[in-house]
């Protein structure tokens, strides 16, 4: 017998469900523009088709070119999450979700995240999922209250170029938060090496190209990702870069990325003409403690 709460739910499923197909479709008849109505869902929804593609995934394991017009008019999550999820395994490891770009449902229902103990560690409450393996901590990166070397792995996605910048832009109400201390990303860098166990990994990625402070964000140039390595000073480090054009992501190098400037939604009236939803390269790196 279904109870009054459970009615609820189901209510609500079907309702999200619902808006969800007619956003989905607005976005689909109406120039498909980053950010605006049905982005989100759009994105989701080609994630999620990408998650499935093995040989996707191969692509972005072993470093090879990507599909033509893969990813076009969507933000750098679309190669992060590939690349991200091509490299951790299934393995039962203990994993710090630095910054919270896990806590969604759809990400965090991949295999690759079901057998792992999460710690999602943000800087302001945002949305709870409850589940058995899921915890919520809210505190400043820079400082955590976690006891060294607990981790086996920490995923750190977009992240690190909002660290001692404006951060109540977004993220935070707190008035604390509205920094300009460009530099700071090195301190979070040495407290994740503090974290992990000998042998951990971080995987982290951040925007790239020609160096630009936004604010709220600052995109990395190669001067800084090389300043990150040498800080974290780890055994082994693998840096592989993405490049965003018109016809979509495609892999790249430090070089022929070095140029990529930023779309910045929050500064800009209109959209340029490749349909650019934010960074234009990234960079994704796995460091080895």
């Amino acid at each position: 017998m279904i109870n009054f709460n459970q009615l609820i739910q189901r209510y609500k499923k079907i309702y999200l469900s619902i808006r969800a197909y007619f956003r989905l479709k607005k976005y689909l008849f109406s120039g498909r523009k980053p950010w605006t109505t049905g982005y989100g869902e759009y994105k989701e929804k080609y994630l999620c088709n990408s998650f499935k593609n093995n040989d996707l995934l191969d692509c972005f394991n072993n470093n090879k070119r990507l599909p033509i017009n893969y990813g076009v008019g969507i933000d750098e999550r679309v190669v992060e999450y590939g690349w991200l999820f091509s490299r951790i395994g299934d393995e039962n490891q203990f994993l710090l979700d630095a910054g919270s770009a896990l806590n969604l449902p759809y990400i965090l229902g991949q295999p690759v995240l079901k057998n792992r103990s999460i710690v999602i560690y943000n800087l302001a409450p945002e949305q709870i999922i409850r589940r058995s393996n899921l915890s919520y901590i809210y505190g400043d990166l820079k400082q955590t209250i976690l006891r060294s070397e607990c981790f086996d792995e920490i995923v750190c996605v977009s992240v690190l170029e909002h660290v001692g910048m404006n951060n109540t832009l977004l993220y935070s109400e707190n008035s604390t938060y509205n920094e300009f201390n460009p530099d700071d990303y090195q301190v979070v860098i040495r407290e994740f090496k503090r974290l992990l166990k000998p042998g951990g990994k971080l995987f982290l990625t951040v925007p790239y190209g020609c160096y630009g402070n936004h604010g709220w964000l600052q995109q990395f140039d190669q001067k800084m990702i090389k300043k990150l390595i040498e800080v974290f000073d780890g055994s082994r480090n693998e840096v592989i870069y993405y490049k965003y054009s018109s016809t979509g992501w495609q892999i790249s190098d430090s070089v022929d990325s070095a140029n990529c400037s930023y779309f910045d939604i929050h500064k800009k009236s209109g959209y340029d003409q490749d349909n650019a939803a934010a960074a234009r390269a990234v960079a994704c790196i796995e460091l080895v403690k």
